[in-house]
């Protein structure tokens, strides 16, 4: 055989090496890409399940929620029942042909009862005759002269106002002075 003839052994060049470095890097990348999903997939699955216990707590709240107002209304109706029983009785005895002296002194105990109910829910009159006009506890209906009284001053009460605990829940309906 000829040297021409004669098959030379293969060697080893740079571009089969590089083209096996490719594949062995993009084989990597593919690795890398399906933890990075698996991850992904976990965190997505995680948080879909956080959200669900979220939105379950949310409504449990909200259930507890409801179930404490009923409960507190539940107490105060309780307490005021007696004063509608109170009230009853008054109307029966007037019904009956009782004494109308006898009936004012039994409104006016369901008055005080009534008030103790209110009393006990922490609801208080907001004082307002001879006070100084305030927007956040009067609401003035009427301006009136007077050069008896200061400028600004509540002198006549239309509707008692009142707060539970530190909060006005209804303003004092008032008329307040000015001068001519």
């Amino acid at each position: 055989m000829t040297d021409q003839e004669t098959p030379t052994p293969a060697e080893p060049n740079a571009e089969t090496e590089s083209a096996a470095q490719v594949d062995e890097d993009l084989l990597q990348l593919y690795s890398q890409i399906q933890l990075v999903q698996d991850e992904r997939d976990q965190i997505k699955d995680q948080l879909l399940r956080t959200m669900a216990d979220f939105q379950n707590f949310r409504k449990r709240v909200l259930d507890e929620k409801k179930q404490i107002e009923e409960r507190a209304n539940e107490k105060f109706v309780v307490e005021l029942l007696p004063v509608l029983d109170n009230f009853e009785r008054a109307l029966q005895v007037v019904e009956n042909g009782g004494d109308p002296a006898a009936f004012i002194e039994g409104v006016k105990a369901i008055d005080r009862q009534l008030r103790l109910v209110l009393e006990s829910q922490r609801v208080q009159r907001v004082p307002s005759l001879g006070q100084p006009f305030d927007p956040e506890v009067h609401e003035a209906l009427a301006m009136v002269e007077s050069v008896e009284q200061e400028d600004g001053t509540v002198i006549d009460e239309i509707e008692a106002g009142y707060k539970l605990g530190d909060r006005i829940i209804r303003p004092a309906r008032v008329r307040v002075s000015k001068k001519p």
